[in-house]
């Protein structure tokens, strides 16, 4: 799944009354924060936002980010309400607006969503997965400021219809993962040591796994 944190993210924020400009800022909270962060500091984790109306996804919204100079630039919109486009930096610093072409009573929110940097495989080295999940905490943390102390903590990795897994240790011997429903979890400090990660089928998607969600 697609993680929603809060108060980092989920966030799910609904303006009222927003009209057609919608500050940058607000309908992207805390982007500004992980874009400050070095590209390194972040290399394991990408930041996405999706556009909700009335709780769903709102597709077919055409968006564009509209600068103090009048510059506009697009800002497409897919058929799950995922921005396909973020603003960059200085455009945010630049206090730049968002232009929904909708009519102006309609209310939206924005969720951010956080995935992990792994591309789907059958075989992992498990200190790359450690890593991701170490790191990607660290990200969290340092974005979320002065509310660090409130940001959830990633447990671990889940490898969506990968079916089964096994952690295999260094002398060879190996310790079923758990799964449900197809998704595969792999929790580091449940399977502290392990050398490698091997799952049964390449899965279609890899997320954050949060004993929360």
């Amino acid at each position: 799944m697609a993680l929603a944190l809060a108060p980092l993210g989920p966030i799910s924020n609904a303006w009222a009354d927003a009209g057609k400009i919608v500050p940058a800022t607000k309908v992207f909270p805390f982007l500004e924060a992980m874009l400050k962060l070095p590209p390194t500091e972040r290399a394991r984790i990408k930041v996405g936002y999706a556009l909700r109306r009335d709780g769903k996804p709102a597709a077919g919204v055409k968006a564009a980010l509209v600068e103090a100079s009048g510059a506009r630039t697009p800002l497409p919109i897919d058929d799950r309400g995922r921005f396909e486009r973020l603003p960059t930096l200085a455009q945010l610093q630049a206090k730049a607006q968002l232009h929904l072409d909708v009519p102006a009573d309609v209310k939206f929110g924005t969720v951010m969503l956080l995935d992990p940097v792994l591309k789907p495989s059958a075989d992992y080295d498990a200190r790359e997965l450690v890593a991701t999940v170490e790191e990607s905490n660290s990200t969290i943390r340092k974005a979320a400021g002065a509310m660090a102390m409130l940001a959830p903590q990633m447990e671990g990795l889940a490898f969506q219809k990968a079916e089964s897994g096994v952690a295999i240790f260094p002398n060879g011997s190996s310790r079923p993962l758990p799964s449900e429903a197809g998704t595969v979890v792999f929790e580091p400090g449940q399977f502290k040591g392990a050398a490698r990660v091997r799952l049964a089928k390449t899965p279609t998607a890899v997320d954050y796994y949060d004993k929360k969600k």
